[in-house]
């Protein structure tokens, strides 16, 4: 082993170029379109600009309760900013919270608590204002149940003595332990799912797609080195080519895990992103697998590259990336034959798998060509 590692090394010296960027290939370009998209889907929000005219607790909670909308991105700032900025286009809306707010939430008034203000070519202005609407009408109701707690406990003589603060903050804490209210739509005869909106790309669908690319670039080695004079030699030593092949698939096994590993680091700190490190190692091995066999199908690089990205596009199909999912959602037997499906889902065992792995030993046990062809001398 300590020969091959030496042989490849100096391999390694005169492609560490081609080398390194193909095994980064997969971070860079994950990272390249999963930051572009979340800055897209930024850029696609509503701009609302929100103008505090007091800072208490229910006004900025309800300035939280703004922002936490999906399609609503919001900026805090002055109202001549706020109009100016409006006059100009560059916000959608605005709506300033007058001072006593939660005075008058406090007291069940629902008059003059927020002025909205729109301009020509405001297009979301209702949708917004009725989901700020929803939130003051669900602080007001806080307030009114806990004026009539307080009501209840003065006519029936109780010995609680809850205040209207600690009623809120109780109705608070049953809306989010009870999830009073789930509501899901769907069409007729069709399953209804169930939690937060899924997103466009997943990172390690991506990053796995992007694998399987640089996995079948990288192993072209195994053409060009089949093709090589050298390899006649290996018939007069005691390292047979398939043995030669074997441990060099080891080898950059070896460099592929350790690249994944910082892949793993990098999207963990970058977009919180984890995976089961199990299902990672089991996927790349059984990558390599896959694209060492298919490069010993082949003499000709130029045929290998162009079939690699035709391999590419069906695993690109067949995971969902290309095509929407709900079409892919419609066709079960896709999930079947998903390349991806034990990286995302989190499975050991996949029907390419169980093919990749066949293929290797068939190759590995099978009887291959001779290292040498001998002329028979009269």
């Amino acid at each position: 082993m300590k020969n091959i590692i030496e042989t490849r090394m100096i391999h390694w010296k005169k492609q560490w170029l081609s080398l390194v960027f193909w095994l980064l290939f997969p971070i860079i370009a994950t990272w390249a379109i999963i930051a572009g998209t979340n800055s897209l889907a930024n850029d696609t929000k509503v701009p609302v600009g929100i103008v505090l005219e007091e800072q208490t607790d229910a006004s900025i909670e309800l300035v939280e309760e703004i922002k936490s909308a999906p399609l609503v991105r919001t900026s805090i700032l002055s109202e001549k900013e706020a109009l100016n900025s409006l006059q100009k286009h560059n916000l959608d809306s605005v709506f300033i919270i007058h001072d006593g707010f939660q005075e008058k939430i406090l007291q069940n008034e629902r008059n003059q608590l927020i002025t909205g203000y729109r301009s020509d070519l405001s297009f979301a202005f209702t949708p917004v204002k009725e989901m700020i609407l929803s939130y003051v009408q669900q602080e007001t109701g806080r307030a009114k149940a806990a004026f009539v707690v307080q009501q209840l406990e003065s006519k029936y003589k109780g010995n609680k003595n809850w205040s209207a603060e600690e009623v809120i903050k109780k109705s608070k804490d049953i809306q989010q332990d009870e999830n009073l209210l789930t509501t899901s739509f769907s069409f007729s005869n069709s399953p209804v799912k169930t939690g937060e909106n899924q997103p466009l790309f997943t990172i390690w669908g991506v990053w796995g797609l992007f694998c399987i690319l640089s996995a079948l670039f990288i192993f072209d080695w195994v053409i060009k080195e089949k093709n090589a004079k050298a390899a006649i030699r290996f018939a007069f030593s005691r390292t047979s080519l398939k043995s030669y092949f074997i441990q060099n698939f080891v080898l950059y096994t070896l460099l592929f895990l350790i690249v994944d590993a910082m892949a793993v680091v990098f999207f963990y700190v970058w977009f919180g992103e984890w995976t089961s490190i199990l299902n990672l190692i089991i996927f790349r091995i059984w990558i390599n697998m896959a694209a060492f066999l298919l490069a010993q199908l082949f003499s000709n690089t130029y045929l290998y590259y162009t079939t690699s990205f035709g391999a590419l596009l069906i695993t690109g199909i067949c995971s969902g990336a290309i095509l929407p999912s709900g079409i892919i959602s419609n066709w079960k037997w896709f999930e079947q034959i998903n390349p991806l499906r034990p990286l995302i889902e989190g499975e050991f065992i996949s029907v390419w798998m169980i093919m990749i792995i066949t293929l290797a030993i068939v190759w590995v046990f099978g009887k291959g060509k001779n290292n040498a062809s001998y002329k028979r001398i009269n």
